[in-house]
This record gives structure tokens, C-alpha cells and sequence, in this order.
């Protein structure tokens, strides 16, 4: 399942760019919903590149035919973000700590300005689970969880910038 989402952020290219690579923004996502607070397991900066890497835990409710098939404990998995910096343009890849054979994820996004104080991530990804006839159905409920925990990490941002630009330097 393909999935595209131009999303709004309130802060500017450079401050939405700053936040993706500051580990205390990480600490902030811990109030998304359906996760566990994220573990930032690695963030290095080589250059004009960067990679990061979040470790995630899913804290939701598993329903229906997942709740049978999979173990809420074992939904586990690393965000792989590789950053070039210049075009402020990311490579996205989920890996799963388990069901590595039934889940794949790889994307990219970038930041666009939309007016001085503001941007939009535009993000692209795919997104396939390999389960037999309920496949497309888990594609779907995934896809939505995805658009939602964008907008929700969008809505963060936007307050953790605003926090940081009315501390003192």
C-alpha cells in the first residue's frame, strides 16, 4: 500500500530539521498514542548526513484476527532514518525486532517551507504486510495509524519549538 501525506508543522525548515536530530525531542514523543515512549538508540552526524535510529514499542490494543496471530509484547521495531542534511530529504525504513517476515516499510520524506514560521513534511512510503487474505486489511488500519501519528508527532513539534524559541539562548 502506497501512502502519501503533505503534513502541516508549525516551525520553520530549519527548526523542524533541528528537532529530528535533538534527542530530548524523542523524550517528547513518548504522549503519542498506540507507543511506548521511543528509545533513541542512535544519532550520528557525519558531514552534511545524519542517521537515527528509534527504537518503538506498540502500547495499543490488538483486535480481531491480529490479536490471535501476533504478541502485543513482540511489536517491536527500529525507525532507520538516514538524513541528508543539504536537502533536508530522509530515507525512512521500519525493521521489525520480530515478524520481520510479515511487515515491510520503507519510505522517505522532506521538509518544505511554507512561509518563514512554518512547513510541511511531505512523506512517501510503502508500506506491505504478507499475511494471506487479511494483508490489505492491516495495510489499511496501519496506513491510518501512520497518517495519525504524523499529524500527532506534527502537533508536538510545533510545541516543542514553540517552547524552545521562548527559552533564552
Amino acid at each position: 500500500m502506497r501512502i502519501c501525506v503533505d503534513q502541516p508543522i508549525e516551525a520553520s525548515v530549519e527548526e523542524a530539521q533541528a528537532a529530528f536530530l535533538d534527542p530530548s525531542f524523542y523524550r517528547e514523543l513518548g504522549a503519542l498514542e498506540g507507543i511506548s515512549a521511543p528509545e533513541l538508540r542512535t544519532l550520528e552526524t557525519n558531514g552534511r548526513r545524519a542517521r537515527v535510529v528509534v527504537g518503538y514499542k506498540f502500547a495499543g490494543r490488538l483486535n480481531g484476527p491480529a490479536a490471535v496471530i501476533l504478541d502485543p509484547a513482540k511489536l517491536t521495531w527500529a525507525q532507520v532514518s538516514d538524513v541528508d542534511l543539504d536537502r533536508r530529504s530522509t530515507q525512512v525504513t521500519m525493521l521489525a525486532d520480530n515478524y520481520a517476515g510479515l511487515l515491510s516499510f520503507s519510505g522517505w520524506y522532506e521538509l518544505v517551507a511554507n512561509g518563514e514560521a512554518a512547513c510541511y513534511q511531505h512523506f512517501e512510503a510503502d508500506l506491505r504486510v504478507n499475511i494471506p487474505l487479511l494483508g490489505p486489511l492491516a495495510e489499511r488500519a496501519i496506513a491510518g495509524s501512520i497518517r495519525q501519528n504524523l499529524a500527532e508527532t506534527a502537533t508536538l513539534m510545533g510545541r516543542y519549538v514553540a517552547a524552545r524559541r521562548g527559552s533564552p539562548a
